[in-house]
């Protein structure tokens, strides 16, 4: 077989798991074995939780299916960089790794973006990276990362009105 060509999944599977280390398919490997996170966990910090799914099996042996769900609670945790509080979606898990962290700050910068595992929280990240960048500068700082659409919403009515104004009838 020559260097670069593909590599069957027979023949893989039967080598082990150092082959795939050294193996030109092991980026297809891990596209295949990607965890599966349900959407909302993309807009909080679960730290890796998932929704596990298993069987309650009864004293009879008779299985009924069930799941377990992390435990997810709506905090507002303050950023000391934005000198804000900021309403996030939370496992308990992230909560006491925020706490032994010292701050959510910390959580952020020092978390590396796989254990993140979320937009929300790489999103958070650049911005708290870039803001700590901007104090040790002594550039003008960001203003807080919106976290709701509430803005959007205000902007949107506001628009929205003007346009009705523009656009009357009896002028």
């Amino acid at each position: 077989r020559e260097r670069g060509q593909g590599v069957e999944m027979s023949s893989w599977l039967s080598t082990g798991a150092s082959f795939l280390r050294r193996s030109v398919v092991s980026p297809l490997i891990t596209s295949i074995a990607e965890k599966a996170y349900p959407k909302r966990a993309q807009r909080g910090l679960w730290g890796g939780k998932k929704i596990g799914f298993g069987n309650n099996v009864s004293d009879s042996g008779r299985k009924t299916r069930r799941r377990w769900t992390p435990n997810i609670q709506t905090k507002r945790l303050w950023s000391d960089c934005f000198d804000s509080m900021m309403r996030l979606k939370v496992s308990t898990h992230v909560l006491r790794i925020i706490d032994k962290k010292g701050g959510l700050d910390n959580y952020l910068a020092d978390t590396p973006d796989n254990k993140l595992d979320s937009k929300l929280g790489s999103f958070l990240k650049e911005q708290v990276l870039e803001q700590r960048r901007r104090i040790a500068l002594g550039q003008e700082l960001l203003p807080p990362p919106s976290m709701s659409d509430k803005a959007e919403k205000e902007r949107r009515k506001e628009k929205h009105a003007e346009w009705l104004e523009q656009h009357r009838f009896d002028k």
